[in-house]
């Protein structure tokens, strides 16, 4: 007893004392991104509610996977975290020949947002909802195509969940990111898209698109008009990818604790969750280390059903 109190207290202290110094978050993508907006309204946020400056860091490469590693060779004190998408949850479904376990070797901390993804037709397809889009696929099954950002993205991951429980055939075209994507889609080249629905929004405005509905379990804030695609003839379908921090795996859990109520003290203030959904086109959604690792063990559960039922090979 007396060595595994000696074992606690250091803990114990070091976790009453967190942090005492600077912070750093880890960015998997370079600057002008998704990634790079959220890190950069987040990080004086913590900064500000934990009284340390938090130090945005970037290192991109490999889709993300460079950053991943990264993160999970850090001391695990609880200084250096990462800015993770919900695929880092189910790496082991999307790469190939990758040793990296995101539940033996990560830390999950707090969900940071979760963001909703939106199903896009060219105006000129007979489409006005999803049961019109499945009638479509089913009376001219292999004849629609859909464009991604890429093999394994969460674009390509909706439609696909989509399709199968639709139960339709709808081609699938990647793309090196969505901006080739809505490039083909604009011009007709391609029936259908999918995409981050806060990116979408301009060129929905501009008609160049239509949105037949958002993935999510609840429609957007953003787009209250259009309906989720459960709403609109998929019943039981909803699909949230999310943002959160994760730290190093063996971070003591009462500085993971302490970490994720300082993210939720920083996120919570009503002009800052404004700011947020005003510039991320989605919500603040926080929560606490037990709850995050519960949303990630399901996310990953999800994406590696979607993944061996549509057949999709790990890059």
């Amino acid at each position: 007893m007396a060595m595994l109190l000696a074992c606690l207290l250091p803990c114990a202290a070091m976790a009453q004392d967190y942090p005492r110094k600077a912070m750093r978050l880890i960015v998997r993508a370079p600057p002008g991104g998704t990634d790079d907006l959220i890190a950069r309204l987040i990080s004086p946020a913590i900064g500000k509610a934990v009284g340390q400056q938090v130090i945005v860091d970037y290192r991109p490469g490999a889709g993300g996977l460079l950053a991943w590693e990264y993160i999970a060779k850090q001391p695990p004190d609880g200084y250096t975290m990462l800015l993770a998408a919900s695929g880092l949850a189910a790496i082991k479904s999307l790469r190939a020949n990758v040793t990296l376990d995101p539940f033996r070797d990560i830390g999950w901390v707090s969900q940071v947002t979760s963001f909703m993804l939106v199903l896009l037709v060219h105006p000129s397809l007979p489409t006005r909802s999803i049961n019109d889009l499945i009638a479509l696929a089913r009376k001219r099954p292999g004849a629609l195509s859909y464009g991604s950002s890429g093999v394994g993205a969460t674009p390509h991951l909706a439609v696909e969940y989509f399709k199968a429980m639709a139960k339709v055939q709808i081609d699938h075209i990647p793309y090196k990111g969505a901006g080739p994507m809505y490039l083909d889609l604009f011009s007709g080249r391609i029936e259908m898209g999918a995409a981050v629905l806060g990116a979408a929004l301009p060129h929905i405005g501009s008609g160049k698109v239509r949105p037949l509905g958002v993935s999510g379990a609840k429609r957007s804030t953003q787009l209250p008009e259009i309906p989720t695609i459960a709403e609109g003839g998929l019943p039981g379908y909803a699909f949230d990818p999310f943002y959160a921090i994760v730290v190093a795996s063996g971070t003591p859990p009462e500085i993971m604790a302490r970490l994720a109520e300082g993210i939720a003290r920083g996120m919570s203030p009503p002009e800052f969750r404004a700011q947020f959904l005003k510039m991320v086109a989605s919500e603040v959604a926080v929560n606490a280390p037990a709850q995050m690792l519960e949303m990630a063990r399901k996310e990953a559960d999800l994406i590696d059903t979607i993944v061996r039922t549509a057949g999709i090979k790990p890059e």
